[in-house]
């Protein structure tokens, strides 16, 4: 990718933008045409930016010009390009998305969950929700993930067949358990692990793998403490990777905070638990992470011990999101008390960014154009904000916010009454009225000797009136503005990172409701959160 072609979709964007190129609906307009830059998506953003920052110093006529120079973009009718892989064995296709309900779900965490859903839907199949809750000793489940999951997974537009919470069905993998072990399959292993780490490098079998083994299980759950005894599954000591030698099945975790399951003390481990499962429920494809290759090796030697076929497993790199917290993370600020919740703007969870007034189209659209394959994939909340953009511009009204505002007064100004559209190109957003004065609130610091035009107002200088039409050879600087009256509104914006900003805004935002996104006008697309006595809350959601 050049130079000259970036420089297309920034003036592209500029030019639909009345002189203002987007860094990130430049990125989105780029990537859109070009998916197979997603993957250098973050190496890229310098570049745009540059160029961003250089096509706004030109003005709009040289801008048009050098666009037609270069050939405007062209924008082909929207086309369904077949990115769900082609398949085999798919006549009674069943797949499954397995999250750890240890907290919200993730704007990266959303990715295999939505791509099981679009194979899912490719192939007319069914789609099993199954959350993978059975390690309360590292990764402790929140009784509320459980719907948070569900709830964000609805909004997402996925639609599950069937639930599955693996903590209700620990009796089901003792059963299995129980089975491998009366078949000299699995074993009670109660070596120091230290030493058996060792040993198991050197391909050797502990004392353990030939005891009997009836009552060492039973004494998994009453006699044996944690980390006194290990439920392991026997494989070949021979094996090339000596994590897939006689790998651990079940642990005891005597001291946790399940929400759901307090009496337990035996716990299977996800490789016994989620074979179990994917047998059961007659699960044909798993997408599964390219660093979980391994799974596939371990819980194979469970389906050759019990004669099943194994699922087919499509393999699919990581989603890397610049600047999100991990959930570990999130968990921390949480406890300190430096953030509330999960759904705080500063985080990169589904509930927070449907919190700062991201779509569900935006986000199902990005992950769709993002595609599926082995190579991780870098990107940033900048690229999913141009697709959410190009989602909510062309429905969203635009309102006046004045942040830290001063008064002026503007010498024989008119008093007039005046309708603004609530969209520059959208006449069926309908249109605000103002009743304006000699007084306004303005954000901008004036000086003297320059020419400025409120927005659809009149020109002044040197706080005086000038004139009432729109003169581009005045070339006055652009600014908004609010009447001075008993009805303006007090506004906050929450900002990403924490920041809050305060100013008033028109009268016509008292008649939004909670959820609702607007745009503030050369601030940026904000979602009203809180509706107050005296103030109207919201959240920043991007430029």
């Amino acid at each position: 990718m050049n130079e000259y072609e970036i420089l297309r979709f920034v003036l592209d964007n500029a030019v639909r933008y009345d002189g203002k190129a987007d860094l990130g609906s430049s990125m989105g307009l780029l990537l859109g045409a070009h998916p197979e830059l997603k993957a250098k998506a973050k190496s890229l953003m310098p570049e745009i930016k540059k160029i961003v920052d250089e096509v706004n110093n030109l003005s709009l006529r040289e801008q048009k010009a050098k666009l037609e120079e270069l050939g405007e973009v062209v924008r082909p009718e929207k086309e369904e390009r077949e990115k769900v892989p082609e398949l085999k064995n798919t006549d009674k296709l069943v797949v499954r998305f397995a999250p750890n309900p240890n907290g919200a779900l993730s704007f990266g965490h959303c990715r295999p969950g939505l791509w099981n859903w679009f194979i899912k839907e490719k192939y007319k199949g069914k789609y099993i929700l199954r959350f993978d809750d059975t390690d309360p000793k590292i990764k402790v489940p929140l009784k509320e993930a459980y719907g948070w999951i569900k709830e964000d997974l609805k909004w997402l537009g996925v639609k599950p067949n069937k639930v599955v919470i693996q903590s209700k069905r620990l009796k089901t993998y003792y059963k299995y358990a129980k089975e491998l072990i009366n078949m000299r399959k699995a074993y009670v292993c109660t070596c120091n692990a230290e030493e058996k780490k060792r040993s198991l490098r050197k391909g050797l079998a502990c004392p353990c793998r030939d005891l009997y083994q009836t009552d060492r299980w039973d004494k998994m759950f009453e006699g044996y403490k944690q980390g006194e005894a290990v439920l392991r599954i026997k494989t070949d000591l021979e094996h090339p990777n000596p994590a897939i030698r006689d790998w651990a099945a079940f642990r005891i975790v005597d001291d946790h905070k399940h929400p759901l399951e307090k009496k337990a003390k035996v716990w299977p481990l996800l490789n016994f638990a989620s074979a179990i499962d994917d047998y059961e429920f007659k699960v044909t494809h798993i997408l599964r992470g390219i660093d979980l290759r391994i799974s596939d090796d371990r819980q194979k030697y469970i389906y050759k011990y019990f004669g099943w076929r194994y699922p087919e497993t499509i393999y699919n790199g990581k989603l890397f999101v610049e600047g999100i917290k991990s959930t570990s993370e999130i968990k921390e600020l949480i406890d300190k008390g430096i953030i509330k919740d999960w759904d705080d703007p500063s985080l990169g969870t589904i509930g927070a960014l449907k919190r700062r007034g991201f779509s569900s189209e935006s986000i199902v659209r990005f992950i769709w154009e993002s595609g599926i394959s082995r190579a991780d994939t870098n990107v940033s909340l900048e690229a999913l904000a141009a697709f959410n953009r190009e989602a909510i511009d062309k429905k969203t009204k635009r309102f006046f916010f004045v942040e830290s505002p001063q008064k002026i007064k503007i010498e024989n100004a008119p008093f007039l009454d005046v309708s603004v559209p609530s969209h520059p190109d959208v006449a069926r957003l309908g249109i605000r009225n103002f009743k304006t004065n000699d007084e306004f609130f303005v954000n901008d610091k004036l000086e003297k000797g320059v020419m400025y035009r409120f927005m659809h107002l009149f020109n002044f200088s040197n706080a005086k009136f000038y004139s009432a039409e729109l003169d581009k050879d005045l070339k006055a600087k652009l600014i908004h503005w609010i009447p001075v009256s008993d009805d303006v509104v007090n506004v906050q914006v929450l900002m990403p990172d924490g920041s809050v900003r305060k100013g008033v805004g028109e009268v016509g935002l008292k008649k939004l409701k909670i959820s609702e996104v607007v745009q503030f006008e050369r601030f940026g697309f904000v979602r009203l959160d809180k509706i107050g006595d005296f103030e109207l809350a919201f959240v920043f959601s991007h430029k």
